[in-house]
């Protein structure tokens, strides 16, 4: 049985997001399913409302203790908005009642946009998937959840779990040192708006091509190609002395028998050196390659977990009054964070639905906030979305990686959220 109060930790990896966040650096992803119906806002809104007292750790405001920021209990009336003109934006959760999620409507799109303080990813689309299956479910239609629909399992304490704690070993910290990496630079849009650009592919040729040709996986050759991409089209990268360093999520959920809601992914990255003038795109997947198959152990994630957590626990930081820890969160973030990263690629995978939901749910979208290039995978049926998020107007790199897919014989759809007035504005 579930407490009507509750509060709790804001997990290691969400700690950061309250500090840093703004509104060129939202820390803000969507997530979208788009129907075979145009949406009712009263129904989507009823249905959110059923199904957050389910998710405890969506059910939730943000509060400033004397040395932490912490997680307390959410009972107000959540509200749904009509879709802005602008992705992932930086919202205040105290216009927002507290909450800190947003859900939007568009004609026949749903958007879920989560600030990542309390979940990524995986997190994110259980709770979208529960809200459009509640939605369907007032509309009146009957549909077999199939034990993919969270909202209708009965709910457990793992869930809320912080399994960077969980799993601390403090025997296994080492040293996170990292190195300043190339950055993207270039004239930026207007009043924090990102360009949204998404590339519909076939999964079964997109597959074929990776495994076949290349024997590797999608998200090791998105993460080659993209690196070619930048070292063909940038002409400040080659002899930078900043090494181009790709950053990619990854799901910790497997390697540690998870179920939590909560944040639990680490990023591996491909590094690429930028003094190397004769790169191609094959060694550089087959760095990718060996770089992804040496960062994907357990060992040594569990390392990287304990380091992290280590650094909470640091007898120093923990008596440090929150406002200060917050300044120097934000002075860390800027020479540790931003500047060790040019780009990031996430891979969300197959949206897993129930099977009536089929020709219900048409399309999917995932979005990460950009500071300088950003991009996302994720596949629904027949067809894979690579999305492309940047605040930058520059678009060669972008269209370095569609044509090389097109040359390779992939037939690319293309939708985007630019308009050609927006010249004028932007």
């Amino acid at each position: 049985m579930k407490k009507k109060k509750y509060w709790y930790k804001i997990d290691n990896a969400g700690k950061i997001f309250p500090a840093v966040s703004k509104d060129d650096r939202s820390n803000v992803f969507r997530l979208s399913f788009y129907l075979d119906e145009v949406v009712d806002p009263l129904i989507l809104e009823e249905a959110v409302n059923k199904v957050l007292p389910r998710f405890e750790t969506f059910a939730v405001q943000l509060k400033n203790g004397l040395f932490w920021n912490y997680f307390a209990a959410n009972n107000h009336h959540f509200e749904v908005f009509p879709e802005s003109a602008q992705l992932c934006k930086y919202f205040k959760p105290m216009n927002n009642r507290g909450y800190l999620f947003k859900v939007y409507y568009h004609d026949n799109k749903i958007s879920l946009e989560t600030f990542h303080a309390i979940t990524d990813g995986t997190g994110a689309l259980h709770f979208l998937k529960s809200i459009v299956y509640h939605y369907f479910k007032l509309r009146g239609f009957k549909i077999d959840h199939e034990g993919k629909i969270l909202s209708e399992k009965p709910y457990s304490k793992k869930e809320s779990e912080d399994n960077f704690v969980s799993n601390y070993d403090k025997d296994k910290r080492r040293n996170l040192q990292e190195e300043k990496a190339y950055h993207i630079e270039g004239e930026r849009f207007s009043h924090h708006w990102f360009l949204f650009l998404k590339a519909k592919v076939n999964t079964k040729s997109l597959i074929e091509l990776v495994k076949n040709k290349y024997h590797t996986t999608i998200t090791i050759y998105m993460t080659a190609l993209l690196a070619y991409s930048i070292y063909k089209e940038s002409n400040d990268f080659t002899g930078n002395k900043k090494p181009l360093k790709i950053f990619v999520p990854v799901n910790l959920r497997p390697y540690f028998d998870s179920t939590t809601l909560r944040n639990f992914s680490l990023y591996i990255k491909g590094t690429y050196d930028s003094m190397r003038t004769d790169w191609t795109f094959e060694n550089m997947l087959e760095l990718t390659k060996e770089q992804f198959k040496d960062q994907l152990d357990k060992d040594k994630l569990q390392s990287r977990v304990s380091s992290l957590v280590g650094f909470e626990k640091n007898a120093f930081l923990r008596i440090m009054p929150l406002f200060i820890k917050t300044i120097a969160f934000k002075i860390g973030y800027n020479i540790l964070g931003e500047s060790i990263s040019s780009c990031s690629i996430s891979n969300l995978g197959i949206v897993d639905l129930p099977s009536g939901f089929k020709n219900k749910i048409i399309d999917v979208d995932f979005v990460n906030a950009a500071y300088g290039l950003s991009m996302t995978l994720i596949s629904l049926d027949d067809y894979s979305n690579i999305i492309f998020s940047t605040p930058i107007k520059e678009l060669a790199i972008i269209n370095h990686v569609i044509s090389s897919l097109v040359n390779e014989g992939l037939d690319i759809t293309l939708d985007t959220n630019f308009k050609e007035d927006y010249d004028e504005i932007l």
